[in-house]
């Protein structure tokens, strides 16, 4: 069963990285850029030729995970032995403009698909939000009413006098009604319950932690495109603050082993998780509910947007920085150049994926 959800989760990935690949698509075919090929897969070993439209050759690769568009005009990094034997007609220039939107609209597709992922997602789960639970995290300190009377962390407070309590939000309304008295508590502890009488003052000095909740926003379609147009932002930036973060944390180690001292937060690398990690999460949160799979879906969307607009050379990103170049000077890099920075950021992003899937095993074991 592990194995068919990991299946199924490859196959996702795969999708998404074909959305991000006809994004590119359209936008080449839109300003007449040559699109020879289009294949599902990566452009290696074997392939069946599915069939030819606009002037392309749809290809299905059995080296699965991922996919691909030649762009010759765009000098991307689609190798000789892929496009032999196709017909390219003569290579036309196009402008840095024209070029830089075939280059954004992988993103844009990626984060469009998310959003529309979001309103189905409204329509099936609901749309996640943190909230805070009725487990108790840590006292606010060490007078806290609750831990005077015997509360531990890792309690779940089920009952306040007799009343029923399933959040946070429950939780502290209930006890906000008790000022400067006692009260009686059920709490669940290492899957028994016990009865402790805290005296209150509109709190018990403690600390809840989170849990995730599924919001649905009845049945207005335009509500739903709100909430989901809303929620796609949100987590966009949330995704880029963190991509932030994890590159601060490289930059602050790599200047400690150089002995060089930052003010730079530094966040915990051995947390980072790769793909191995995302696809033990959501075959998990499958197993529970077949529907996760859209969250798992919207979330690696915006992922593979935010990651591909970095300024590293073998990204979209890093194409970017080289158009830019080609703007302000009026020339492009030098072919010597461009391939070593692209080559340096294969080495780069090849580091990543190592050092996540070295965290992946980790954590497995």
């Amino acid at each position: 069963m592990d194995f068919l959800f990991a299946i199924i989760s490859i196959l996702v990935i795969t999708l998404l990285i074909v959305v991000h690949e006809f994004g590119h698509f359209l936008a080449a075919k839109l300003y007449g850029f040559q699109t020879p090929i289009f294949g599902i897969g990566l452009p290696f070993g074997p392939y069946i030729e599915l069939f030819k439209k606009w002037d392309t050759q749809f290809r299905f690769y059995f080296a699965l995970i991922g996919g691909f568009v030649a762009i010759p005009e765009t000098s991307d990094e689609t190798n000789e032995e892929t496009l032999k034997d196709m017909e390219l007609k003569p290579l036309k220039k196009f402008p840095v403009y024209q070029r830089a939107v075939v280059a954004v609209a992988g993103v844009a597709f990626n984060i469009l698909f998310a959003f529309i992922i979001a309103i189905a997602m409204i329509g099936t789960t609901g749309l996640p939000k943190l909230a805070a639970s009725n487990k108790i995290i840590e006292f606010v300190d060490e007078n806290s009413a609750a831990k005077i009377a015997g509360l531990k962390p890792g309690d779940i407070i089920i009952a306040v006098n007799g009343i029923e309590i399933n959040s946070g939000a429950e939780l502290q309304k209930t006890i906000g009604n008790y000022q400067d008295e006692d009260i009686n508590l059920k709490v669940l502890r290492d899957d028994k319950t016990e009865n402790i009488s805290v005296h209150a003052h509109g709190a018990i000095g403690v600390k809840l932690g989170l849990k995730k909740e599924y919001i649905k926003y009845g049945s207005n379609i335009f509500n739903w495109i709100q909430e989901a147009f809303k929620y796609t932002i949100e987590t966009l930036f949330m995704m880029i603050l963190s991509i932030i973060a994890i590159f601060s944390s490289l930059f602050a180690k790599l200047a400690g082993i150089l002995g060089v001292e930052t003010n730079i937060a530094s966040s915990n690398l051995g947390e980072v998780k790769g793909i191995v990690g995302i696809v033990q999460l959501i075959t998990e949160d499958i197993k529970n509910n077949i529907w996760m799979i859209l969250e798992f879906a919207f979330l690696l969307n915006l992922n593979l947007a935010v990651i591909n607009l970095l300024p590293i050379p073998a990204l979209d990103g890093g194409y970017l920085i080289f158009l830019a170049y080609e703007a302000i000077f009026k020339k492009k890099p030098s072919i010597a150049l461009q391939e070593g920075l692209v080559q340096a950021g294969f080495i780069f992003l090849l580091s990543i994926m190592a050092l996540t899937t070295i965290n992946d095993i980790k954590n497995f074991f």
